[in-house]
């Protein structure tokens, strides 16, 4: 049986067909192999630049109200005994007993050796010496503090001025000043949010934050609507601090609430199954952590349920659990 040329060239073809397709689904996958790999690189690459990773850290969280006020504090005037230059033997800042002598009044002297007589000016009571006046010392004073007619108060007007070594001296006029750190210090506030007054915050003991280097002092609040004010507080000083020995006039913060703990931002919570928990590396692995937040201010949380060992995800919005996050 003869086979003809149109013939052979079809069986042929057939046979040829599923050779060729398997050649292009083999080289189909290879590709989408290499993309697959590519993609896992670059996904890997980009986890990897975007995921904002940091040890976990301890510190505090805090709410606060800005505030300023007049120091009230005891303190006593020491006049000049002779009209004449000052002496300093007692620098600013330094605790004296009482009778200690505190400086001298250089006097020109015609009796004198030497041209000049020194007058010894002693410290009336115990305390810290400052060089600092405002001629308010007698008026903001805690004996003053239950008939302190305010309105009439603000209408003095304040002299502050700054005694130096060698200032001319006169006789009866201030020459420096004691204060009392051994008694309290008030502060006649007004504060900038009426939340210090709100039901939340209705605690006789607060924290003020005078710098943010210092540790808070403690404060007792006395009297809320001071002289029939909304806004005005009293509030009274646990201890004396050094920096309010010298100023009149302060500003800081009502510390209305404050947490310590591990702080992370609020947009590094992760809440899953109704639980909240953090995005953390493990073994170069995203992975969830269930945590306990303790309390939250100014987009911060404090969490519990954690080491501090562990390395948090920041910006989790970049990641899913199980994403691989190579570290440096």
């Amino acid at each position: 049986m003869s086979t003809s040329k149109n013939e052979v060239e079809i069986r042929v073809g057939v046979r040829r067909r599923p050779r060729g397709l398997l050649k292009k689904i083999l080289l189909v996958s290879i590709g989408l192999y290499i993309f697959f790999l590519a993609y896992e690189f670059i996904s890997d690459l980009v986890v990897t630049r975007l995921a904002q990773v940091e040890q976990i850290r301890h510190g505090v969280v805090q709410t606060t109200v800005r505030a300023s006020g007049i120091v009230v504090r005891e303190e006593r005037v020491v006049p000049a005994p002779r009209t004449g230059k000052l002496k300093v033997l007692v620098p600013e800042g330094e605790r004296v007993r009482v009778g200690e002598i505190v400086g001298q009044a250089i006097v020109p002297s015609l009796d004198s050796t030497t041209g000049e007589k020194l007058f010894n000016i002693k410290a009336p009571v115990a305390g810290v010496v400052s060089y600092y006046l405002d001629g308010l010392e007698e008026v903001y004073s805690p004996k003053n503090l239950k008939e302190l007619d305010l309105s009439k108060v603000e209408t003095i007007k304040s002299e502050p001025r700054q005694i130096l070594p060698g200032s001319q001296l006169e006789e009866g006029r201030p020459a420096f000043k004691i204060v009392n750190n051994l008694e309290p210090v008030y502060i006649i506030a007004e504060v900038s949010d009426s939340q210090i007054l709100s039901e939340k915050t209705r605690k006789k003991s607060l924290l003020l934050s005078f710098s943010p280097e210092t540790k808070p002092a403690e404060a007792e609040l006395l009297e809320r609507n001071f002289r029939g004010q909304s806004n005005r507080v009293l509030l009274r000083l646990g201890s004396h601090l050094q920096n309010l020995a010298t100023v009149r006039s302060q500003t800081f913060d009502i510390i209305t609430e404050r947490f310590t703990g591990y702080v992370v931002p609020s947009k590094a919570i992760v809440i899953k199954e109704g639980q909240h928990g953090i995005y953390m590396v493990y073994k170069e692995r995203v992975r969830w952590k269930k945590v306990d937040i303790s309390g939250m201010a100014e987009e911060k949380v404090v969490i519990s349920g954690v080491t501090p060992d562990i390395k948090v995800i920041l910006n989790p919005e970049y990641v899913k659990e199980g994403y691989p996050v190579k570290l440096p």
